[in-house]
């Protein structure tokens, strides 16, 4: 499965994308999933997510403000997608910062066994238990140390049963078995907040309508935001603009793929 053959899947399909995702970001994850053809659906209240994730395609847990009550209602949708077998993908942003996000991942896990987990470096290596860093607000504080990356990629995804994304500079995603990187992308990226949000909900969409095969359909998700990234950094009148990029980059990942839906 290439990108332009998975995104023609989401085109033609339209899945809907139960988001359970953070306040900061959570316009940017609808608009994202519409852009590149999926429907959108956000929740805050745990029976009616329950009722949602029934009937989705795939649901996208982001713990990035977690509360109490958030939580809950997260665990109320990844227990009826499991049990639905929708697939689910968890974000377990700044789980290096603090005990509470770090429990709050790993019940998730637990509960709701997501098909992916997504996260930075820190986040990946948090789940690990391994580094003691605390973190700057949801960046990574580890070097990009590559072959440490690949190491901690595989041997989440072993212990996990399940796809293990860690993004950055360049990207890596790990299955039981198997291993990839995804390069390329814009350095801008990396200053406009929720991009890794806005990935983990395009993940959703690709999850939804791709079958069973979550390794080429994460990939295909992390490829298109790289292609867009680059894109949308090269069409900028003002270098370095954010906001023009931020525009950019959503008309890019409009237009991707649109002469093969």
């Amino acid at each position: 499965m290439n990108l332009p053959e998975a995104l023609a899947r989401v085109r033609r399909t339209n899945p809907l994308v139960l988001c359970l995702t953070n306040f900061v970001t959570v316009n940017d994850c609808a608009n994202g999933l519409l852009a590149v053809g999926a429907s959108p659906v956000m929740s805050l209240n745990g029976e009616d997510a329950a009722a949602l994730a029934e009937v989705s395609g795939a649901l996208v847990l982001n713990i990035g403000t977690v509360t109490p009550g958030f939580h809950e209602a997260m665990k109320l949708a990844g227990n009826a997608a499991r049990k639905k077998g929708v697939p689910a993908i968890l974000d377990p942003v700044g789980a290096g910062a603090t005990w509470v996000r770090l429990s709050a991942a790993l019940e998730l896990i637990r509960s709701a066994r997501p098909m992916v987990v997504r996260g930075n470096a820190s986040e990946i290596l948090a789940l690990l238990q391994k580094g003691g860093d605390a973190q700057k607000g949801v960046d990574s504080s580890f070097a990009n140390d590559q072959k440490t990356l690949e190491e901690a990629a595989s041997t989440l995804a072993e212990k996990l049963g399940t796809v293990v994304a860690v993004s950055g500079e360049t990207d890596i995603l790990a299955a039981p078995g198997k291993i990839t990187t995804v390069t390329g992308g814009s350095v801008l990226l990396t200053r406009l907040t929720g991009m890794g949000c806005l990935l983990s909900a395009l993940t959703g969409a690709f999850l939804a309508a791709n079958g069973e095969d979550y390794f080429a359909a994460a990939r295909a998700a992390h490829e298109l935001l790289k292609t867009a990234g680059k894109k949308a950094e090269e069409s900028l009148a003002r270098p370095g603009a954010l906001g023009e990029f931020k525009i950019r980059l959503f008309d890019e990942l409009s237009l991707s793929g649109v002469e093969t839906a």
